[in-house]
């Protein structure tokens, strides 16, 4: 496995947080072309409302439950660089802002190569819109955030039409293996964290024309059911 690879105290970290388990082979990303063609799909999310991201990579092998399909989820492992995990990611608390507004994440090798090119050469992994445009307008004027949440009241102004996304699950691996949660004010660059997160295809409009998507594949049955799962920042710190 790549996280073989990392130093030795890194190493520990990441089997300590993983655990001694053997891993099912569905659960191992594949070292080949042929291997990525047997082991996963790209399914259409008719859920998903922004129709340029509603592409994800599922299972192809999984045993699962009827009308089930799973997104698959990567783990990685680097030091942190740039990040906005906050539940407003880098908006700037305009209205004119919140379409753009995203959080994210990107890692670096910390000079580890030989981890690092086995991982990717280029990393800017978790990033997720901050905002969904609703369907009709938010008929409550009750806050939907509380003031803990949105101590500033940014998003009181915006939330008759934007709807917030979930917030990212970020966590600490304690010296006695216990994962805790913490606040994203805590991390810091050049943490050596684990990130979990889904794959999808980003479809780019090249003219008003021709629309060009990054992968193209041939969906599973469209009545087989979304399973959500969410993306996981967890920081590990060696003790």
């Amino acid at each position: 496995m790549v996280f073989e690879l990392w130093p030795t105290p890194m190493k520990k970290e990441v089997r300590r947080l993983q655990g001694d388990d053997d891993y099912a082979e569905w659960e191992l990303f594949p070292a080949s072309l042929q291997g990525m063609a047997e082991w996963c799909d790209i399914y259409q999310d008719p859920e998903w409302k922004d129709k340029s991201r509603d592409y994800i990579l599922i299972y192809k092998n999984m045993d699962t439950k009827p009308n089930t399909v799973y997104p698959i989820a990567i783990r990685v492992q680097g030091l942190l660089r740039q990040f906005r995990v906050k539940r407003f990611g880098n908006w700037s608390g305009q209205e004119t802002d919140v379409a753009r507004a995203v959080q994210y994440v990107s890692i670096a090798s910390g000079g580890h190569e030989e981890a690092w090119k086995a991982t990717i050469h280029s990393l800017n992994l978790a990033c997720e819109h901050a905002f969904i445009k609703r369907d009709k307008p938010r008929d409550s004027k009750t806050p939907a955030l509380s003031t803990m949440q949105d101590p500033e009241g940014k998003y009181l102004r915006v939330q008759d039409n934007w709807n917030i996304v979930r917030p990212l699950t970020i966590a600490d691996l304690t010296g006695a293996g216990k994962i805790l949660p913490m606040d994203a004010v805590l991390l810091t660059q050049g943490d050596f964290v684990d990130i979990s997160a889904e794959l999808d295809f980003v479809k780019m409009k090249l003219d008003e024309n021709i629309m060009s998507r990054k992968c193209t594949s041939t969906p599973p049955p469209q009545e087989r059911a979304m399973k959500k799962t969410h993306t996981t920042l967890t920081l590990m710190r060696n003790r």
